[in-house]
């Protein structure tokens, strides 16, 4: 049996230096404890050791990643949610609009849309529930996953007693405006969605 690189004398070293850890993690973002663990071959001890060490970095409660890892530091806040919570998760409501430009302020918390079945309370994130396809509408990024800009519009109006009627409609119509998406676009995306009553709910508020 080949055993871990720094397996010496019966025991694991857990003093284990920076440059043990594979580069091939720097990489890999974030990882859940127990991908690490498996990935390493080391208990839950000795990963607390090595992040106590600075061998490993922990980004929120049971993510970790190299030191050097490759996430920018403006993508870690989003890398962070998406790797917490179901990996069909999102970010969506008003973190997306304010990535697309549709809010002056970003918000206080990160906004992630989640399948209903998935639970997690934490005041830094607010979610949002939904059985709509996590297939259609979806921007796939290296480190995290992002609604699109119709996907973003068409949930902010399914959800606008969390967002806020006004914020939802009047992020449509800037995006319309601004040529963000187009009218044909949003129309073909609420089919796929299954949210078409909910567009022509709205629809003569937006383009007035």
């Amino acid at each position: 049996m080949n055993l871990p690189f720094y397996y010496k004398n019966g025991k694991f070293n857990i003093h284990m230096p920076i440059d043990s850890i594979p580069n091939s993690l720097k990489t890999q973002g974030l990882l859940t404890a127990q991908k690490l663990r498996n990935r390493l071959g080391v208990s839950q001890p000795t990963l607390s050791r090595l992040v106590k060490s600075g061998s490993l970095r922990r980004f929120s409660h049971g993510l970790y990643a190299h030191p050097d890892c490759a996430v920018p530091p403006e993508e870690i806040d989003f890398a962070v949610a998406c790797a917490r919570f179901a990996p069909t998760s999102a970010i969506g409501g008003l973190s997306a609009l304010f990535h697309y430009g549709l809010l002056d302020q970003p918000p206080h918390q990160i906004w992630v849309v989640i399948l209903p079945q998935k639970s997690d309370h934490n005041d830094f994130y607010r979610t949002l529930r939904t059985k709509t396809s996590p297939k259609y509408g979806i921007d796939v990024f290296k480190f995290y996953r992002m609604t699109n800009i119709e996907r973003t519009l068409l949930e902010a109006l399914k959800f606008a007693p969390k967002i806020g009627p006004r914020i939802a409609i009047s992020a449509a119509r800037m995006a319309l405006q601004k040529g963000l998406t187009t009218e044909k676009k949003l129309g073909e995306m609420a089919k796929k969605l299954k949210l078409k009553s909910v567009l022509e709910k709205y629809w003569e508020a937006i383009v007035i």
